[in-house]
């Protein structure tokens, strides 16, 4: 069982190979607060677990958490419920830049938000070799939920996002596929009236591994949360 801490950064893994390393050993660089890193992961064999291992021997802050199924949503799951700890910051294993804004995520959370949001679309955030049919349907809902909805993020879809334990497990978690847990719980926390707040980020399409992201087996599950905050948004509106 984990130990109680500030932080959790769960980062799921899928046959990583080595660059799962640089992306630890970049979180132990710059992590100021108590944290744990726990890696999720779908099966014994997966090399990732084994190259962890060899790496970080007896490294007390890495927690090895076996998810209970299968598949990027299930990881998360998974995570959240060895976590202990006052927050949980989701981290792809592949991302070897946004370890410097983990503390800067967790610091927003200090002041008051339930959710903190790192965004390719506000002002110093980037998006970089997305390609064209995935980048333009990002830009398409962030554009629709920020002109046209009281959603109050520019990046709906992002999965690099902090969440408050007290959210987690305050929440019924509907989402059973994909990548559409995170924008769940934004939208969740927005109808419950939480505070949530967006810095700037920068992502890079994933040039090494392979990408659990499918598109189009995604857009039907994506769909359901966008009703869900155009819903909320009409609440809001007839509560005024």
């Amino acid at each position: 069982m984990n130990k109680e801490n500030d932080l959790d950064i769960l980062i799921p893994v899928f046959n990583e190979s080595e660059i799962i390393v640089t992306t630890i050993k970049n979180i132990k660089s710059a992590v100021k607060f108590n944290y744990n890193i726990l890696i999720c992961y779908d099966y014994d064999e997966d090399p990732t677990v084994k190259i962890i291992k060899e790496n970080f021997k007896d490294d007390t802050q890495i927690i090895f958490v076996k998810n209970f199924s299968t598949g990027f949503n299930n990881a998360l799951i998974s995570g959240f419920k060895n976590s202990v700890a006052k927050a949980v910051l989701i981290f792809m294993a592949d991302d070897h830049i946004n370890h410097n804004i983990i503390n800067i995520c967790y610091e927003k959370f200090q002041e008051g938000n339930y959710v903190v949001c790192p965004s390719r679309f506000v002002k110093g955030g980037k998006m970089i070799g997305n390609p064209f049919v995935k980048g333009l349907l990002t830009k398409l809902a962030s554009f629709f939920l920020s002109n046209f909805t009281s959603f109050p993020i520019k990046d709906p879809t992002n999965s690099f996002r902090l969440f408050s334990k007290k959210l987690i497990d305050e929440v019924e978690i509907e989402s059973t596929k994909g990548f559409t847990l995170s924008l769940e719980l934004t939208a969740k926390a927005h109808r419950l009236g939480y505070k949530i707040t967006e810095i700037p980020t920068t992502w890079i399409e994933r040039k090494k591994g392979k990408s659990r992201f499918k598109l189009f087996s995604f857009i039907i599950p994506y769909m359901k949360w966008l009703f869900y905050i155009i819903k909320t948004s009409i609440f809001h509106k007839n509560a005024k």
